[in-house]
């Protein structure tokens, strides 16, 4: 089973605007369209990223999932070759675009080993897409990532869960965004100082970038999505 994983989707427009567009055109257009492939299609507002994340390419708006069988079904469905209803917002930013990968369902890799419980204490799902920059090999960055960064990273206070899921390969539509980590915290204090009071000590990539070390874009979500647009039938605000 596969996810296709977009974050930042309706960033900078006003939530009540995207909300309505979303709610009664975009999502009953893809459920028409390419439903009888979807298995799951789930999709999480944004928490207000902190101004510290604007290295991490934080983003706002929405992160959504759609869930298929496989790549052959993600294919034959052609969600993007449909005739979608555009879209005209009055009250929107300029703001840095949405994002997407492929990924398969389960993480490749669970850099922790252990399942937090959320019914027992809240959490916050940190969900980073990233890429090697430019002139850097996969091979040399998934060897930096998988040795060393991500040995690192594990280390952080207050850290809950840490897994990452490779992108598929080859891609069903081309897509330079190689993975999707996801790291899970009680707030955004337990955030801040797991990642910017007092992070590890990093090693540097070979590449030399300073920290992230990557070209990443990221987003905050709750543990539940807030709609799940094959079982719900949401408000339209």
């Amino acid at each position: 089973m596969i996810k296709h994983i977009a974050i930042g989707f309706l960033n900078g427009v006003d939530p009540i605007e995207a909300d309505r567009w979303y709610f009664r055109y975009h999502s009953k257009e893809c459920v028409r369209f390419f439903g009888p492939w979807l298995r799951r299609y789930e999709s999480y507002r944004a928490y207000a990223p902190p101004p510290e994340a604007e290295r991490y390419g934080a983003r706002g708006g929405r992160l959504t999932e759609l869930w298929y069988d496989s790549v052959e079904s993600f294919t034959e469905a052609k969600p993007f070759d449909r005739p979608f209803s555009r879209a005209s917002f009055t009250r929107a930013v300029e703001a840095p675009p949405a994002v997407s990968t492929f990924v398969p369902a389960m993480p490749t890799e669970d850099f922790l080993g252990k399942e937090p419980t959320p019914e027992e204490s809240p959490i916050m799902r940190w969900v980073c897409i990233f890429k090697y920059p430019e002139g850097v090999s996969v091979e040399e960055g998934e060897r930096w990532y998988l040795e060393v960064h991500s040995q690192e990273v594990k280390q952080q206070d207050g850290l809950l869960k840490y897994v990452s899921h490779r992108a598929l390969e080859p891609f069903p539509r081309p897509t330079p965004w190689l993975r999707v980590s996801e790291l899970w915290y009680e707030d955004f204090d337990a955030w801040r100082k797991a990642n910017i009071d007092s992070p590890p000590k990093y090693t540097k990539p070979p590449w030399g970038k300073e920290e992230p070390f990557v070209d990443v874009a990221s987003t905050f979500v709750r543990y539940k999505p807030d709609v799940d647009f094959l079982k719900d039938n949401p408000l339209i605000p």
